[in-house]
C-alpha cells in the first residue's frame, strides 16, 4: 500500500513538471513569451549615468587636521563617497577623523595627519546623473 502512495505521487509530480516545461516553452502565445518582449523601457541604462567627480588636492600640514570635499553634478543624486591620500598606494599614517554624506549633495572628509610632512588628500563620490 506505501509503495502505490509513492508511486502515485511520484507519477502525480512527474505530471505537473512536464507540463510546467511544456507550458512554457517556444510554441506558447506571444504574450505569455519574455523572448519577445517589446515593452518600452522604464529607464535610460545605468552604466551611461553614472559620474565619479573627485575634489581638488587639499594639502594637510604635518600633525595638523584638514579634509576635503566633493559635491555632485547639479541634479545628480549621490551614491557613494571615499576619503583617500593623492595616490591610493600611497601608505600614510592618516587619522580619518569624520567622513560622510553633507546635505546639497556632497561628500566630506576630515584627516589628522600624523606625519612629520604634508600628506596631499582627496575626496570623491560617485552620482548617478538624472534621466532627460
Amino acid at each position: 500500500m506505501k509503495f502505490i502512495k509513492q508511486m502515485a505521487l511520484l507519477s502525480i509530480g512527474a505530471a505537473f513538471g512536464i507540463g510546467m516545461v511544456l507550458s512554457c516553452g517556444d510554441s506558447s502565445p506571444p504574450r505569455a513569451d519574455a523572448a519577445t518582449c517589446d515593452c518600452p523601457s522604464s529607464e535610460p541604462p545605468i552604466a551611461n549615468r553614472l559620474v565619479v567627480v573627485t575634489s581638488p588636492i587639499s594639502t594637510i600640514a604635518a600633525g595638523a587636521q584638514g579634509g576635503a570635499g566633493v559635491m555632485c553634478p547639479q541634479g545628480a543624486q549621490f551614491l557613494s563617497g571615499t576619503c583617500t591620500p593623492e595616490f591610493e598606494t600611497e601608505v600614510r599614517d592618516l587619522t580619518l577623523q569624520q567622513f560622510g554624506f553633507n546635505a546639497q549633495f556632497s561628500w566630506v572628509c576630515n584627516f589628522k595627519n600624523n606625519e612629520a610632512t604634508d600628506v596631499r588628500v582627496k575626496a570623491t563620490a560617485l552620482c548617478l546623473k538624472p534621466t532627460l
